[in-house]
């Protein structure tokens, strides 16, 4: 006869067995439903399958399964799963492989640089980690699905689709995507307009949406993006007045502003002059109405870029410009713009590219040009400048790679330092009265691919 503490212990145990084997079993079920590393092994392989077994993923092999962390372009998180795909620009061609969206940790997929092809891959929906999808420079086609932004996940932060040919609207439902930071959508085939949406994405602050075919007018809805430092709608169809306020609207964090080749008409705003934060402004080539360039530009100090080619400018060149310290890039280019380069032009002293060929300048090119000692690319042709080119054009310049000066009315010699630096591949000087020999410096540049000097008044052997 069992004794009391017999029984005791044996109606313990028999709880207990009752107690740990539904877990067990649960333990059990969790890990099927789970990938296991080795099954991620196996998933790996299945994406290099389907891309043909390219030789640049040689080392993902079934002999080395168990130790696919080390492999080549996979990242795996502290448990051992996989938790980054980095592929960009390892020429792998072929269909989205499926198996990609089994990572189910999978944070970051980067895919850029490749020719990969399809639709865009709705199979991502199941990836819920994913922060970080780049799919840009391949071949996907079609439209993106309506769901896109309730189905992709809710922690993405980056969504890079530039340089496909996907077409098309651009989803609504992107909105949903409230931890987006950046949004590229450049050069594909986007159609209609921005959705009004896309302003409620609050943390946003990169939108690109470059060379697409994207109409309507500027879309003042941007303004409740507080968190915008860059915005590129250039080479669109955009059309109508720029907003009077859109200097205020904007964000004033916006360092990046891409406007150019697009339809905008009226008067370049003044207001633009309040973004003070700004660094690129890219107005070309749109239909301004016949203006000067607001004086109030005077208060973008940070510029380091400013093009305003083809923007019906007129007056003399805007003097307050040589005032901008930053300045790298200034093109002025294509307008009606009249008297002289100032003479402290010398002070951008960090000028790579200035750009004033076909407007109405005239006058003397400054001497104190040359004093740009970061310079890079210089044209001037198609104006009335006269005198001569400064005679030190090239010396301080190490950089110098091009100049161009034709159709204008110079006379006197061709420098002898324009290859000063050994970096020039252009010169074109045509259609003046520049005079004298060609210079032994011009004649022994190795680097010298393009000359021209056609129509001038210049005597002796050609070298």
């Amino acid at each position: 006869m069992a004794t009391p503490r017999r029984q005791y212990a044996r109606a313990y145990l028999h709880l207990l067995v009752l107690v740990l084997l539904p877990c067990c079993g649960f333990q059990r079920c969790c890990a099927a439903t789970q990938s296991h590393p080795i099954d991620e092994a196996r998933l790996l392989l299945q994406i290099k399958s389907a891309w043909g077994d390219p030789p640049v993923l040689l080392a993902w092999n079934a002999t080395a399964s168990d130790a696919h962390c080390g492999w080549p372009y996979v990242r795996c998180n502290r448990a051992g799963r996989v938790s980054g795909l980095y592929l960009a620009d390892v020429n792998v061609s072929g269909p989205f492989p499926d198996a990609i969206a089994s990572l189910s940790r999978l944070r970051h997929l980067d895919l850029r640089y490749n020719n990969i092809a399809g639709v865009f891959p709705t199979s991502l929906y199941r990836c819920r980690s994913l922060k970080y999808l780049s799919l840009s420079w391949n071949n996907f086609i079609g439209e993106l699905p309506a769901d896109i932004g309730v189905g992709l996940s809710a922690s993405l932060t980056t969504l890079s689709l530039s340089r496909n040919r996907f077409n098309g609207t651009i989803q609504p439902s992107l909105s949903r995507l409230h931890n987006l930071r950046f949004l590229r959508l450049s050069n594909n085939f986007f159609v209609g307009t921005i959705p009004d949406a896309i302003a409620s994405l609050s943390r946003l602050r990169h939108l690109d949406l470059r060379n697409n075919n994207i109409a309507g007018v500027f879309p003042t809805s941007l303004y409740r993006c507080r968190s915008l430092e860059y915005l590129d709608l250039s080479m669109n169809h955009f059309a109508g007045e720029l907003p009077a306020d859109i200097g205020l609207g904007l964000s004033a964090s916006l360092t990046t502003l891409y406007l150019s080749r697009n339809r905008f008409n009226g008067t370049i705003p003044a207001e633009l002059g309040e973004l003070t934060s700004l660094q690129d402004l890219y107005l070309g080539n749109n239909s301004f109405a016949a203006g000067e360039l607001p004086p109030s530009f005077r208060k973008l100090t940070n510029l380091t870029a400013l093009t305003v080619w083809s923007c019906n400018l007129v007056g003399d060149f805007p003097t307050f410009l040589v005032e901008m310290p930053e300045l790298e890039i200034l093109d002025l280019s294509n307008n009606s713009l009249t008297g002289s380069i100032p003479p402290g032009i010398w002070r951008l002293n960090k000028l790579q590219v200035l750009f004033l060929s076909e407007n109405n300048f005239s006058g003397e090119i400054p001497a104190s040009i040359a004093r740009l000692s970061t310079l890079i690319d210089l044209e001037l042709d198609n104006n009335r400048f006269n005198g001569t080119l400064p005679p030190e054009l090239g010396k301080h310049s190490l950089d110098l790679a091009s100049v161009s000066v034709d159709n204008n009315d110079l006379t006197g010699a061709i420098p002898e330092w324009l290859c000063n630096g050994g970096n020039l591949y252009s010169f074109s000087a045509s259609s003046n009265r520049l005079n004298g020999s060609i210079p032994t410096g011009l004649a022994n540049c190795a680097s010298l691919s393009k000359l021209r000097l056609d129509n001038n008044q210049l005597s002796g052997q050609v070298p």
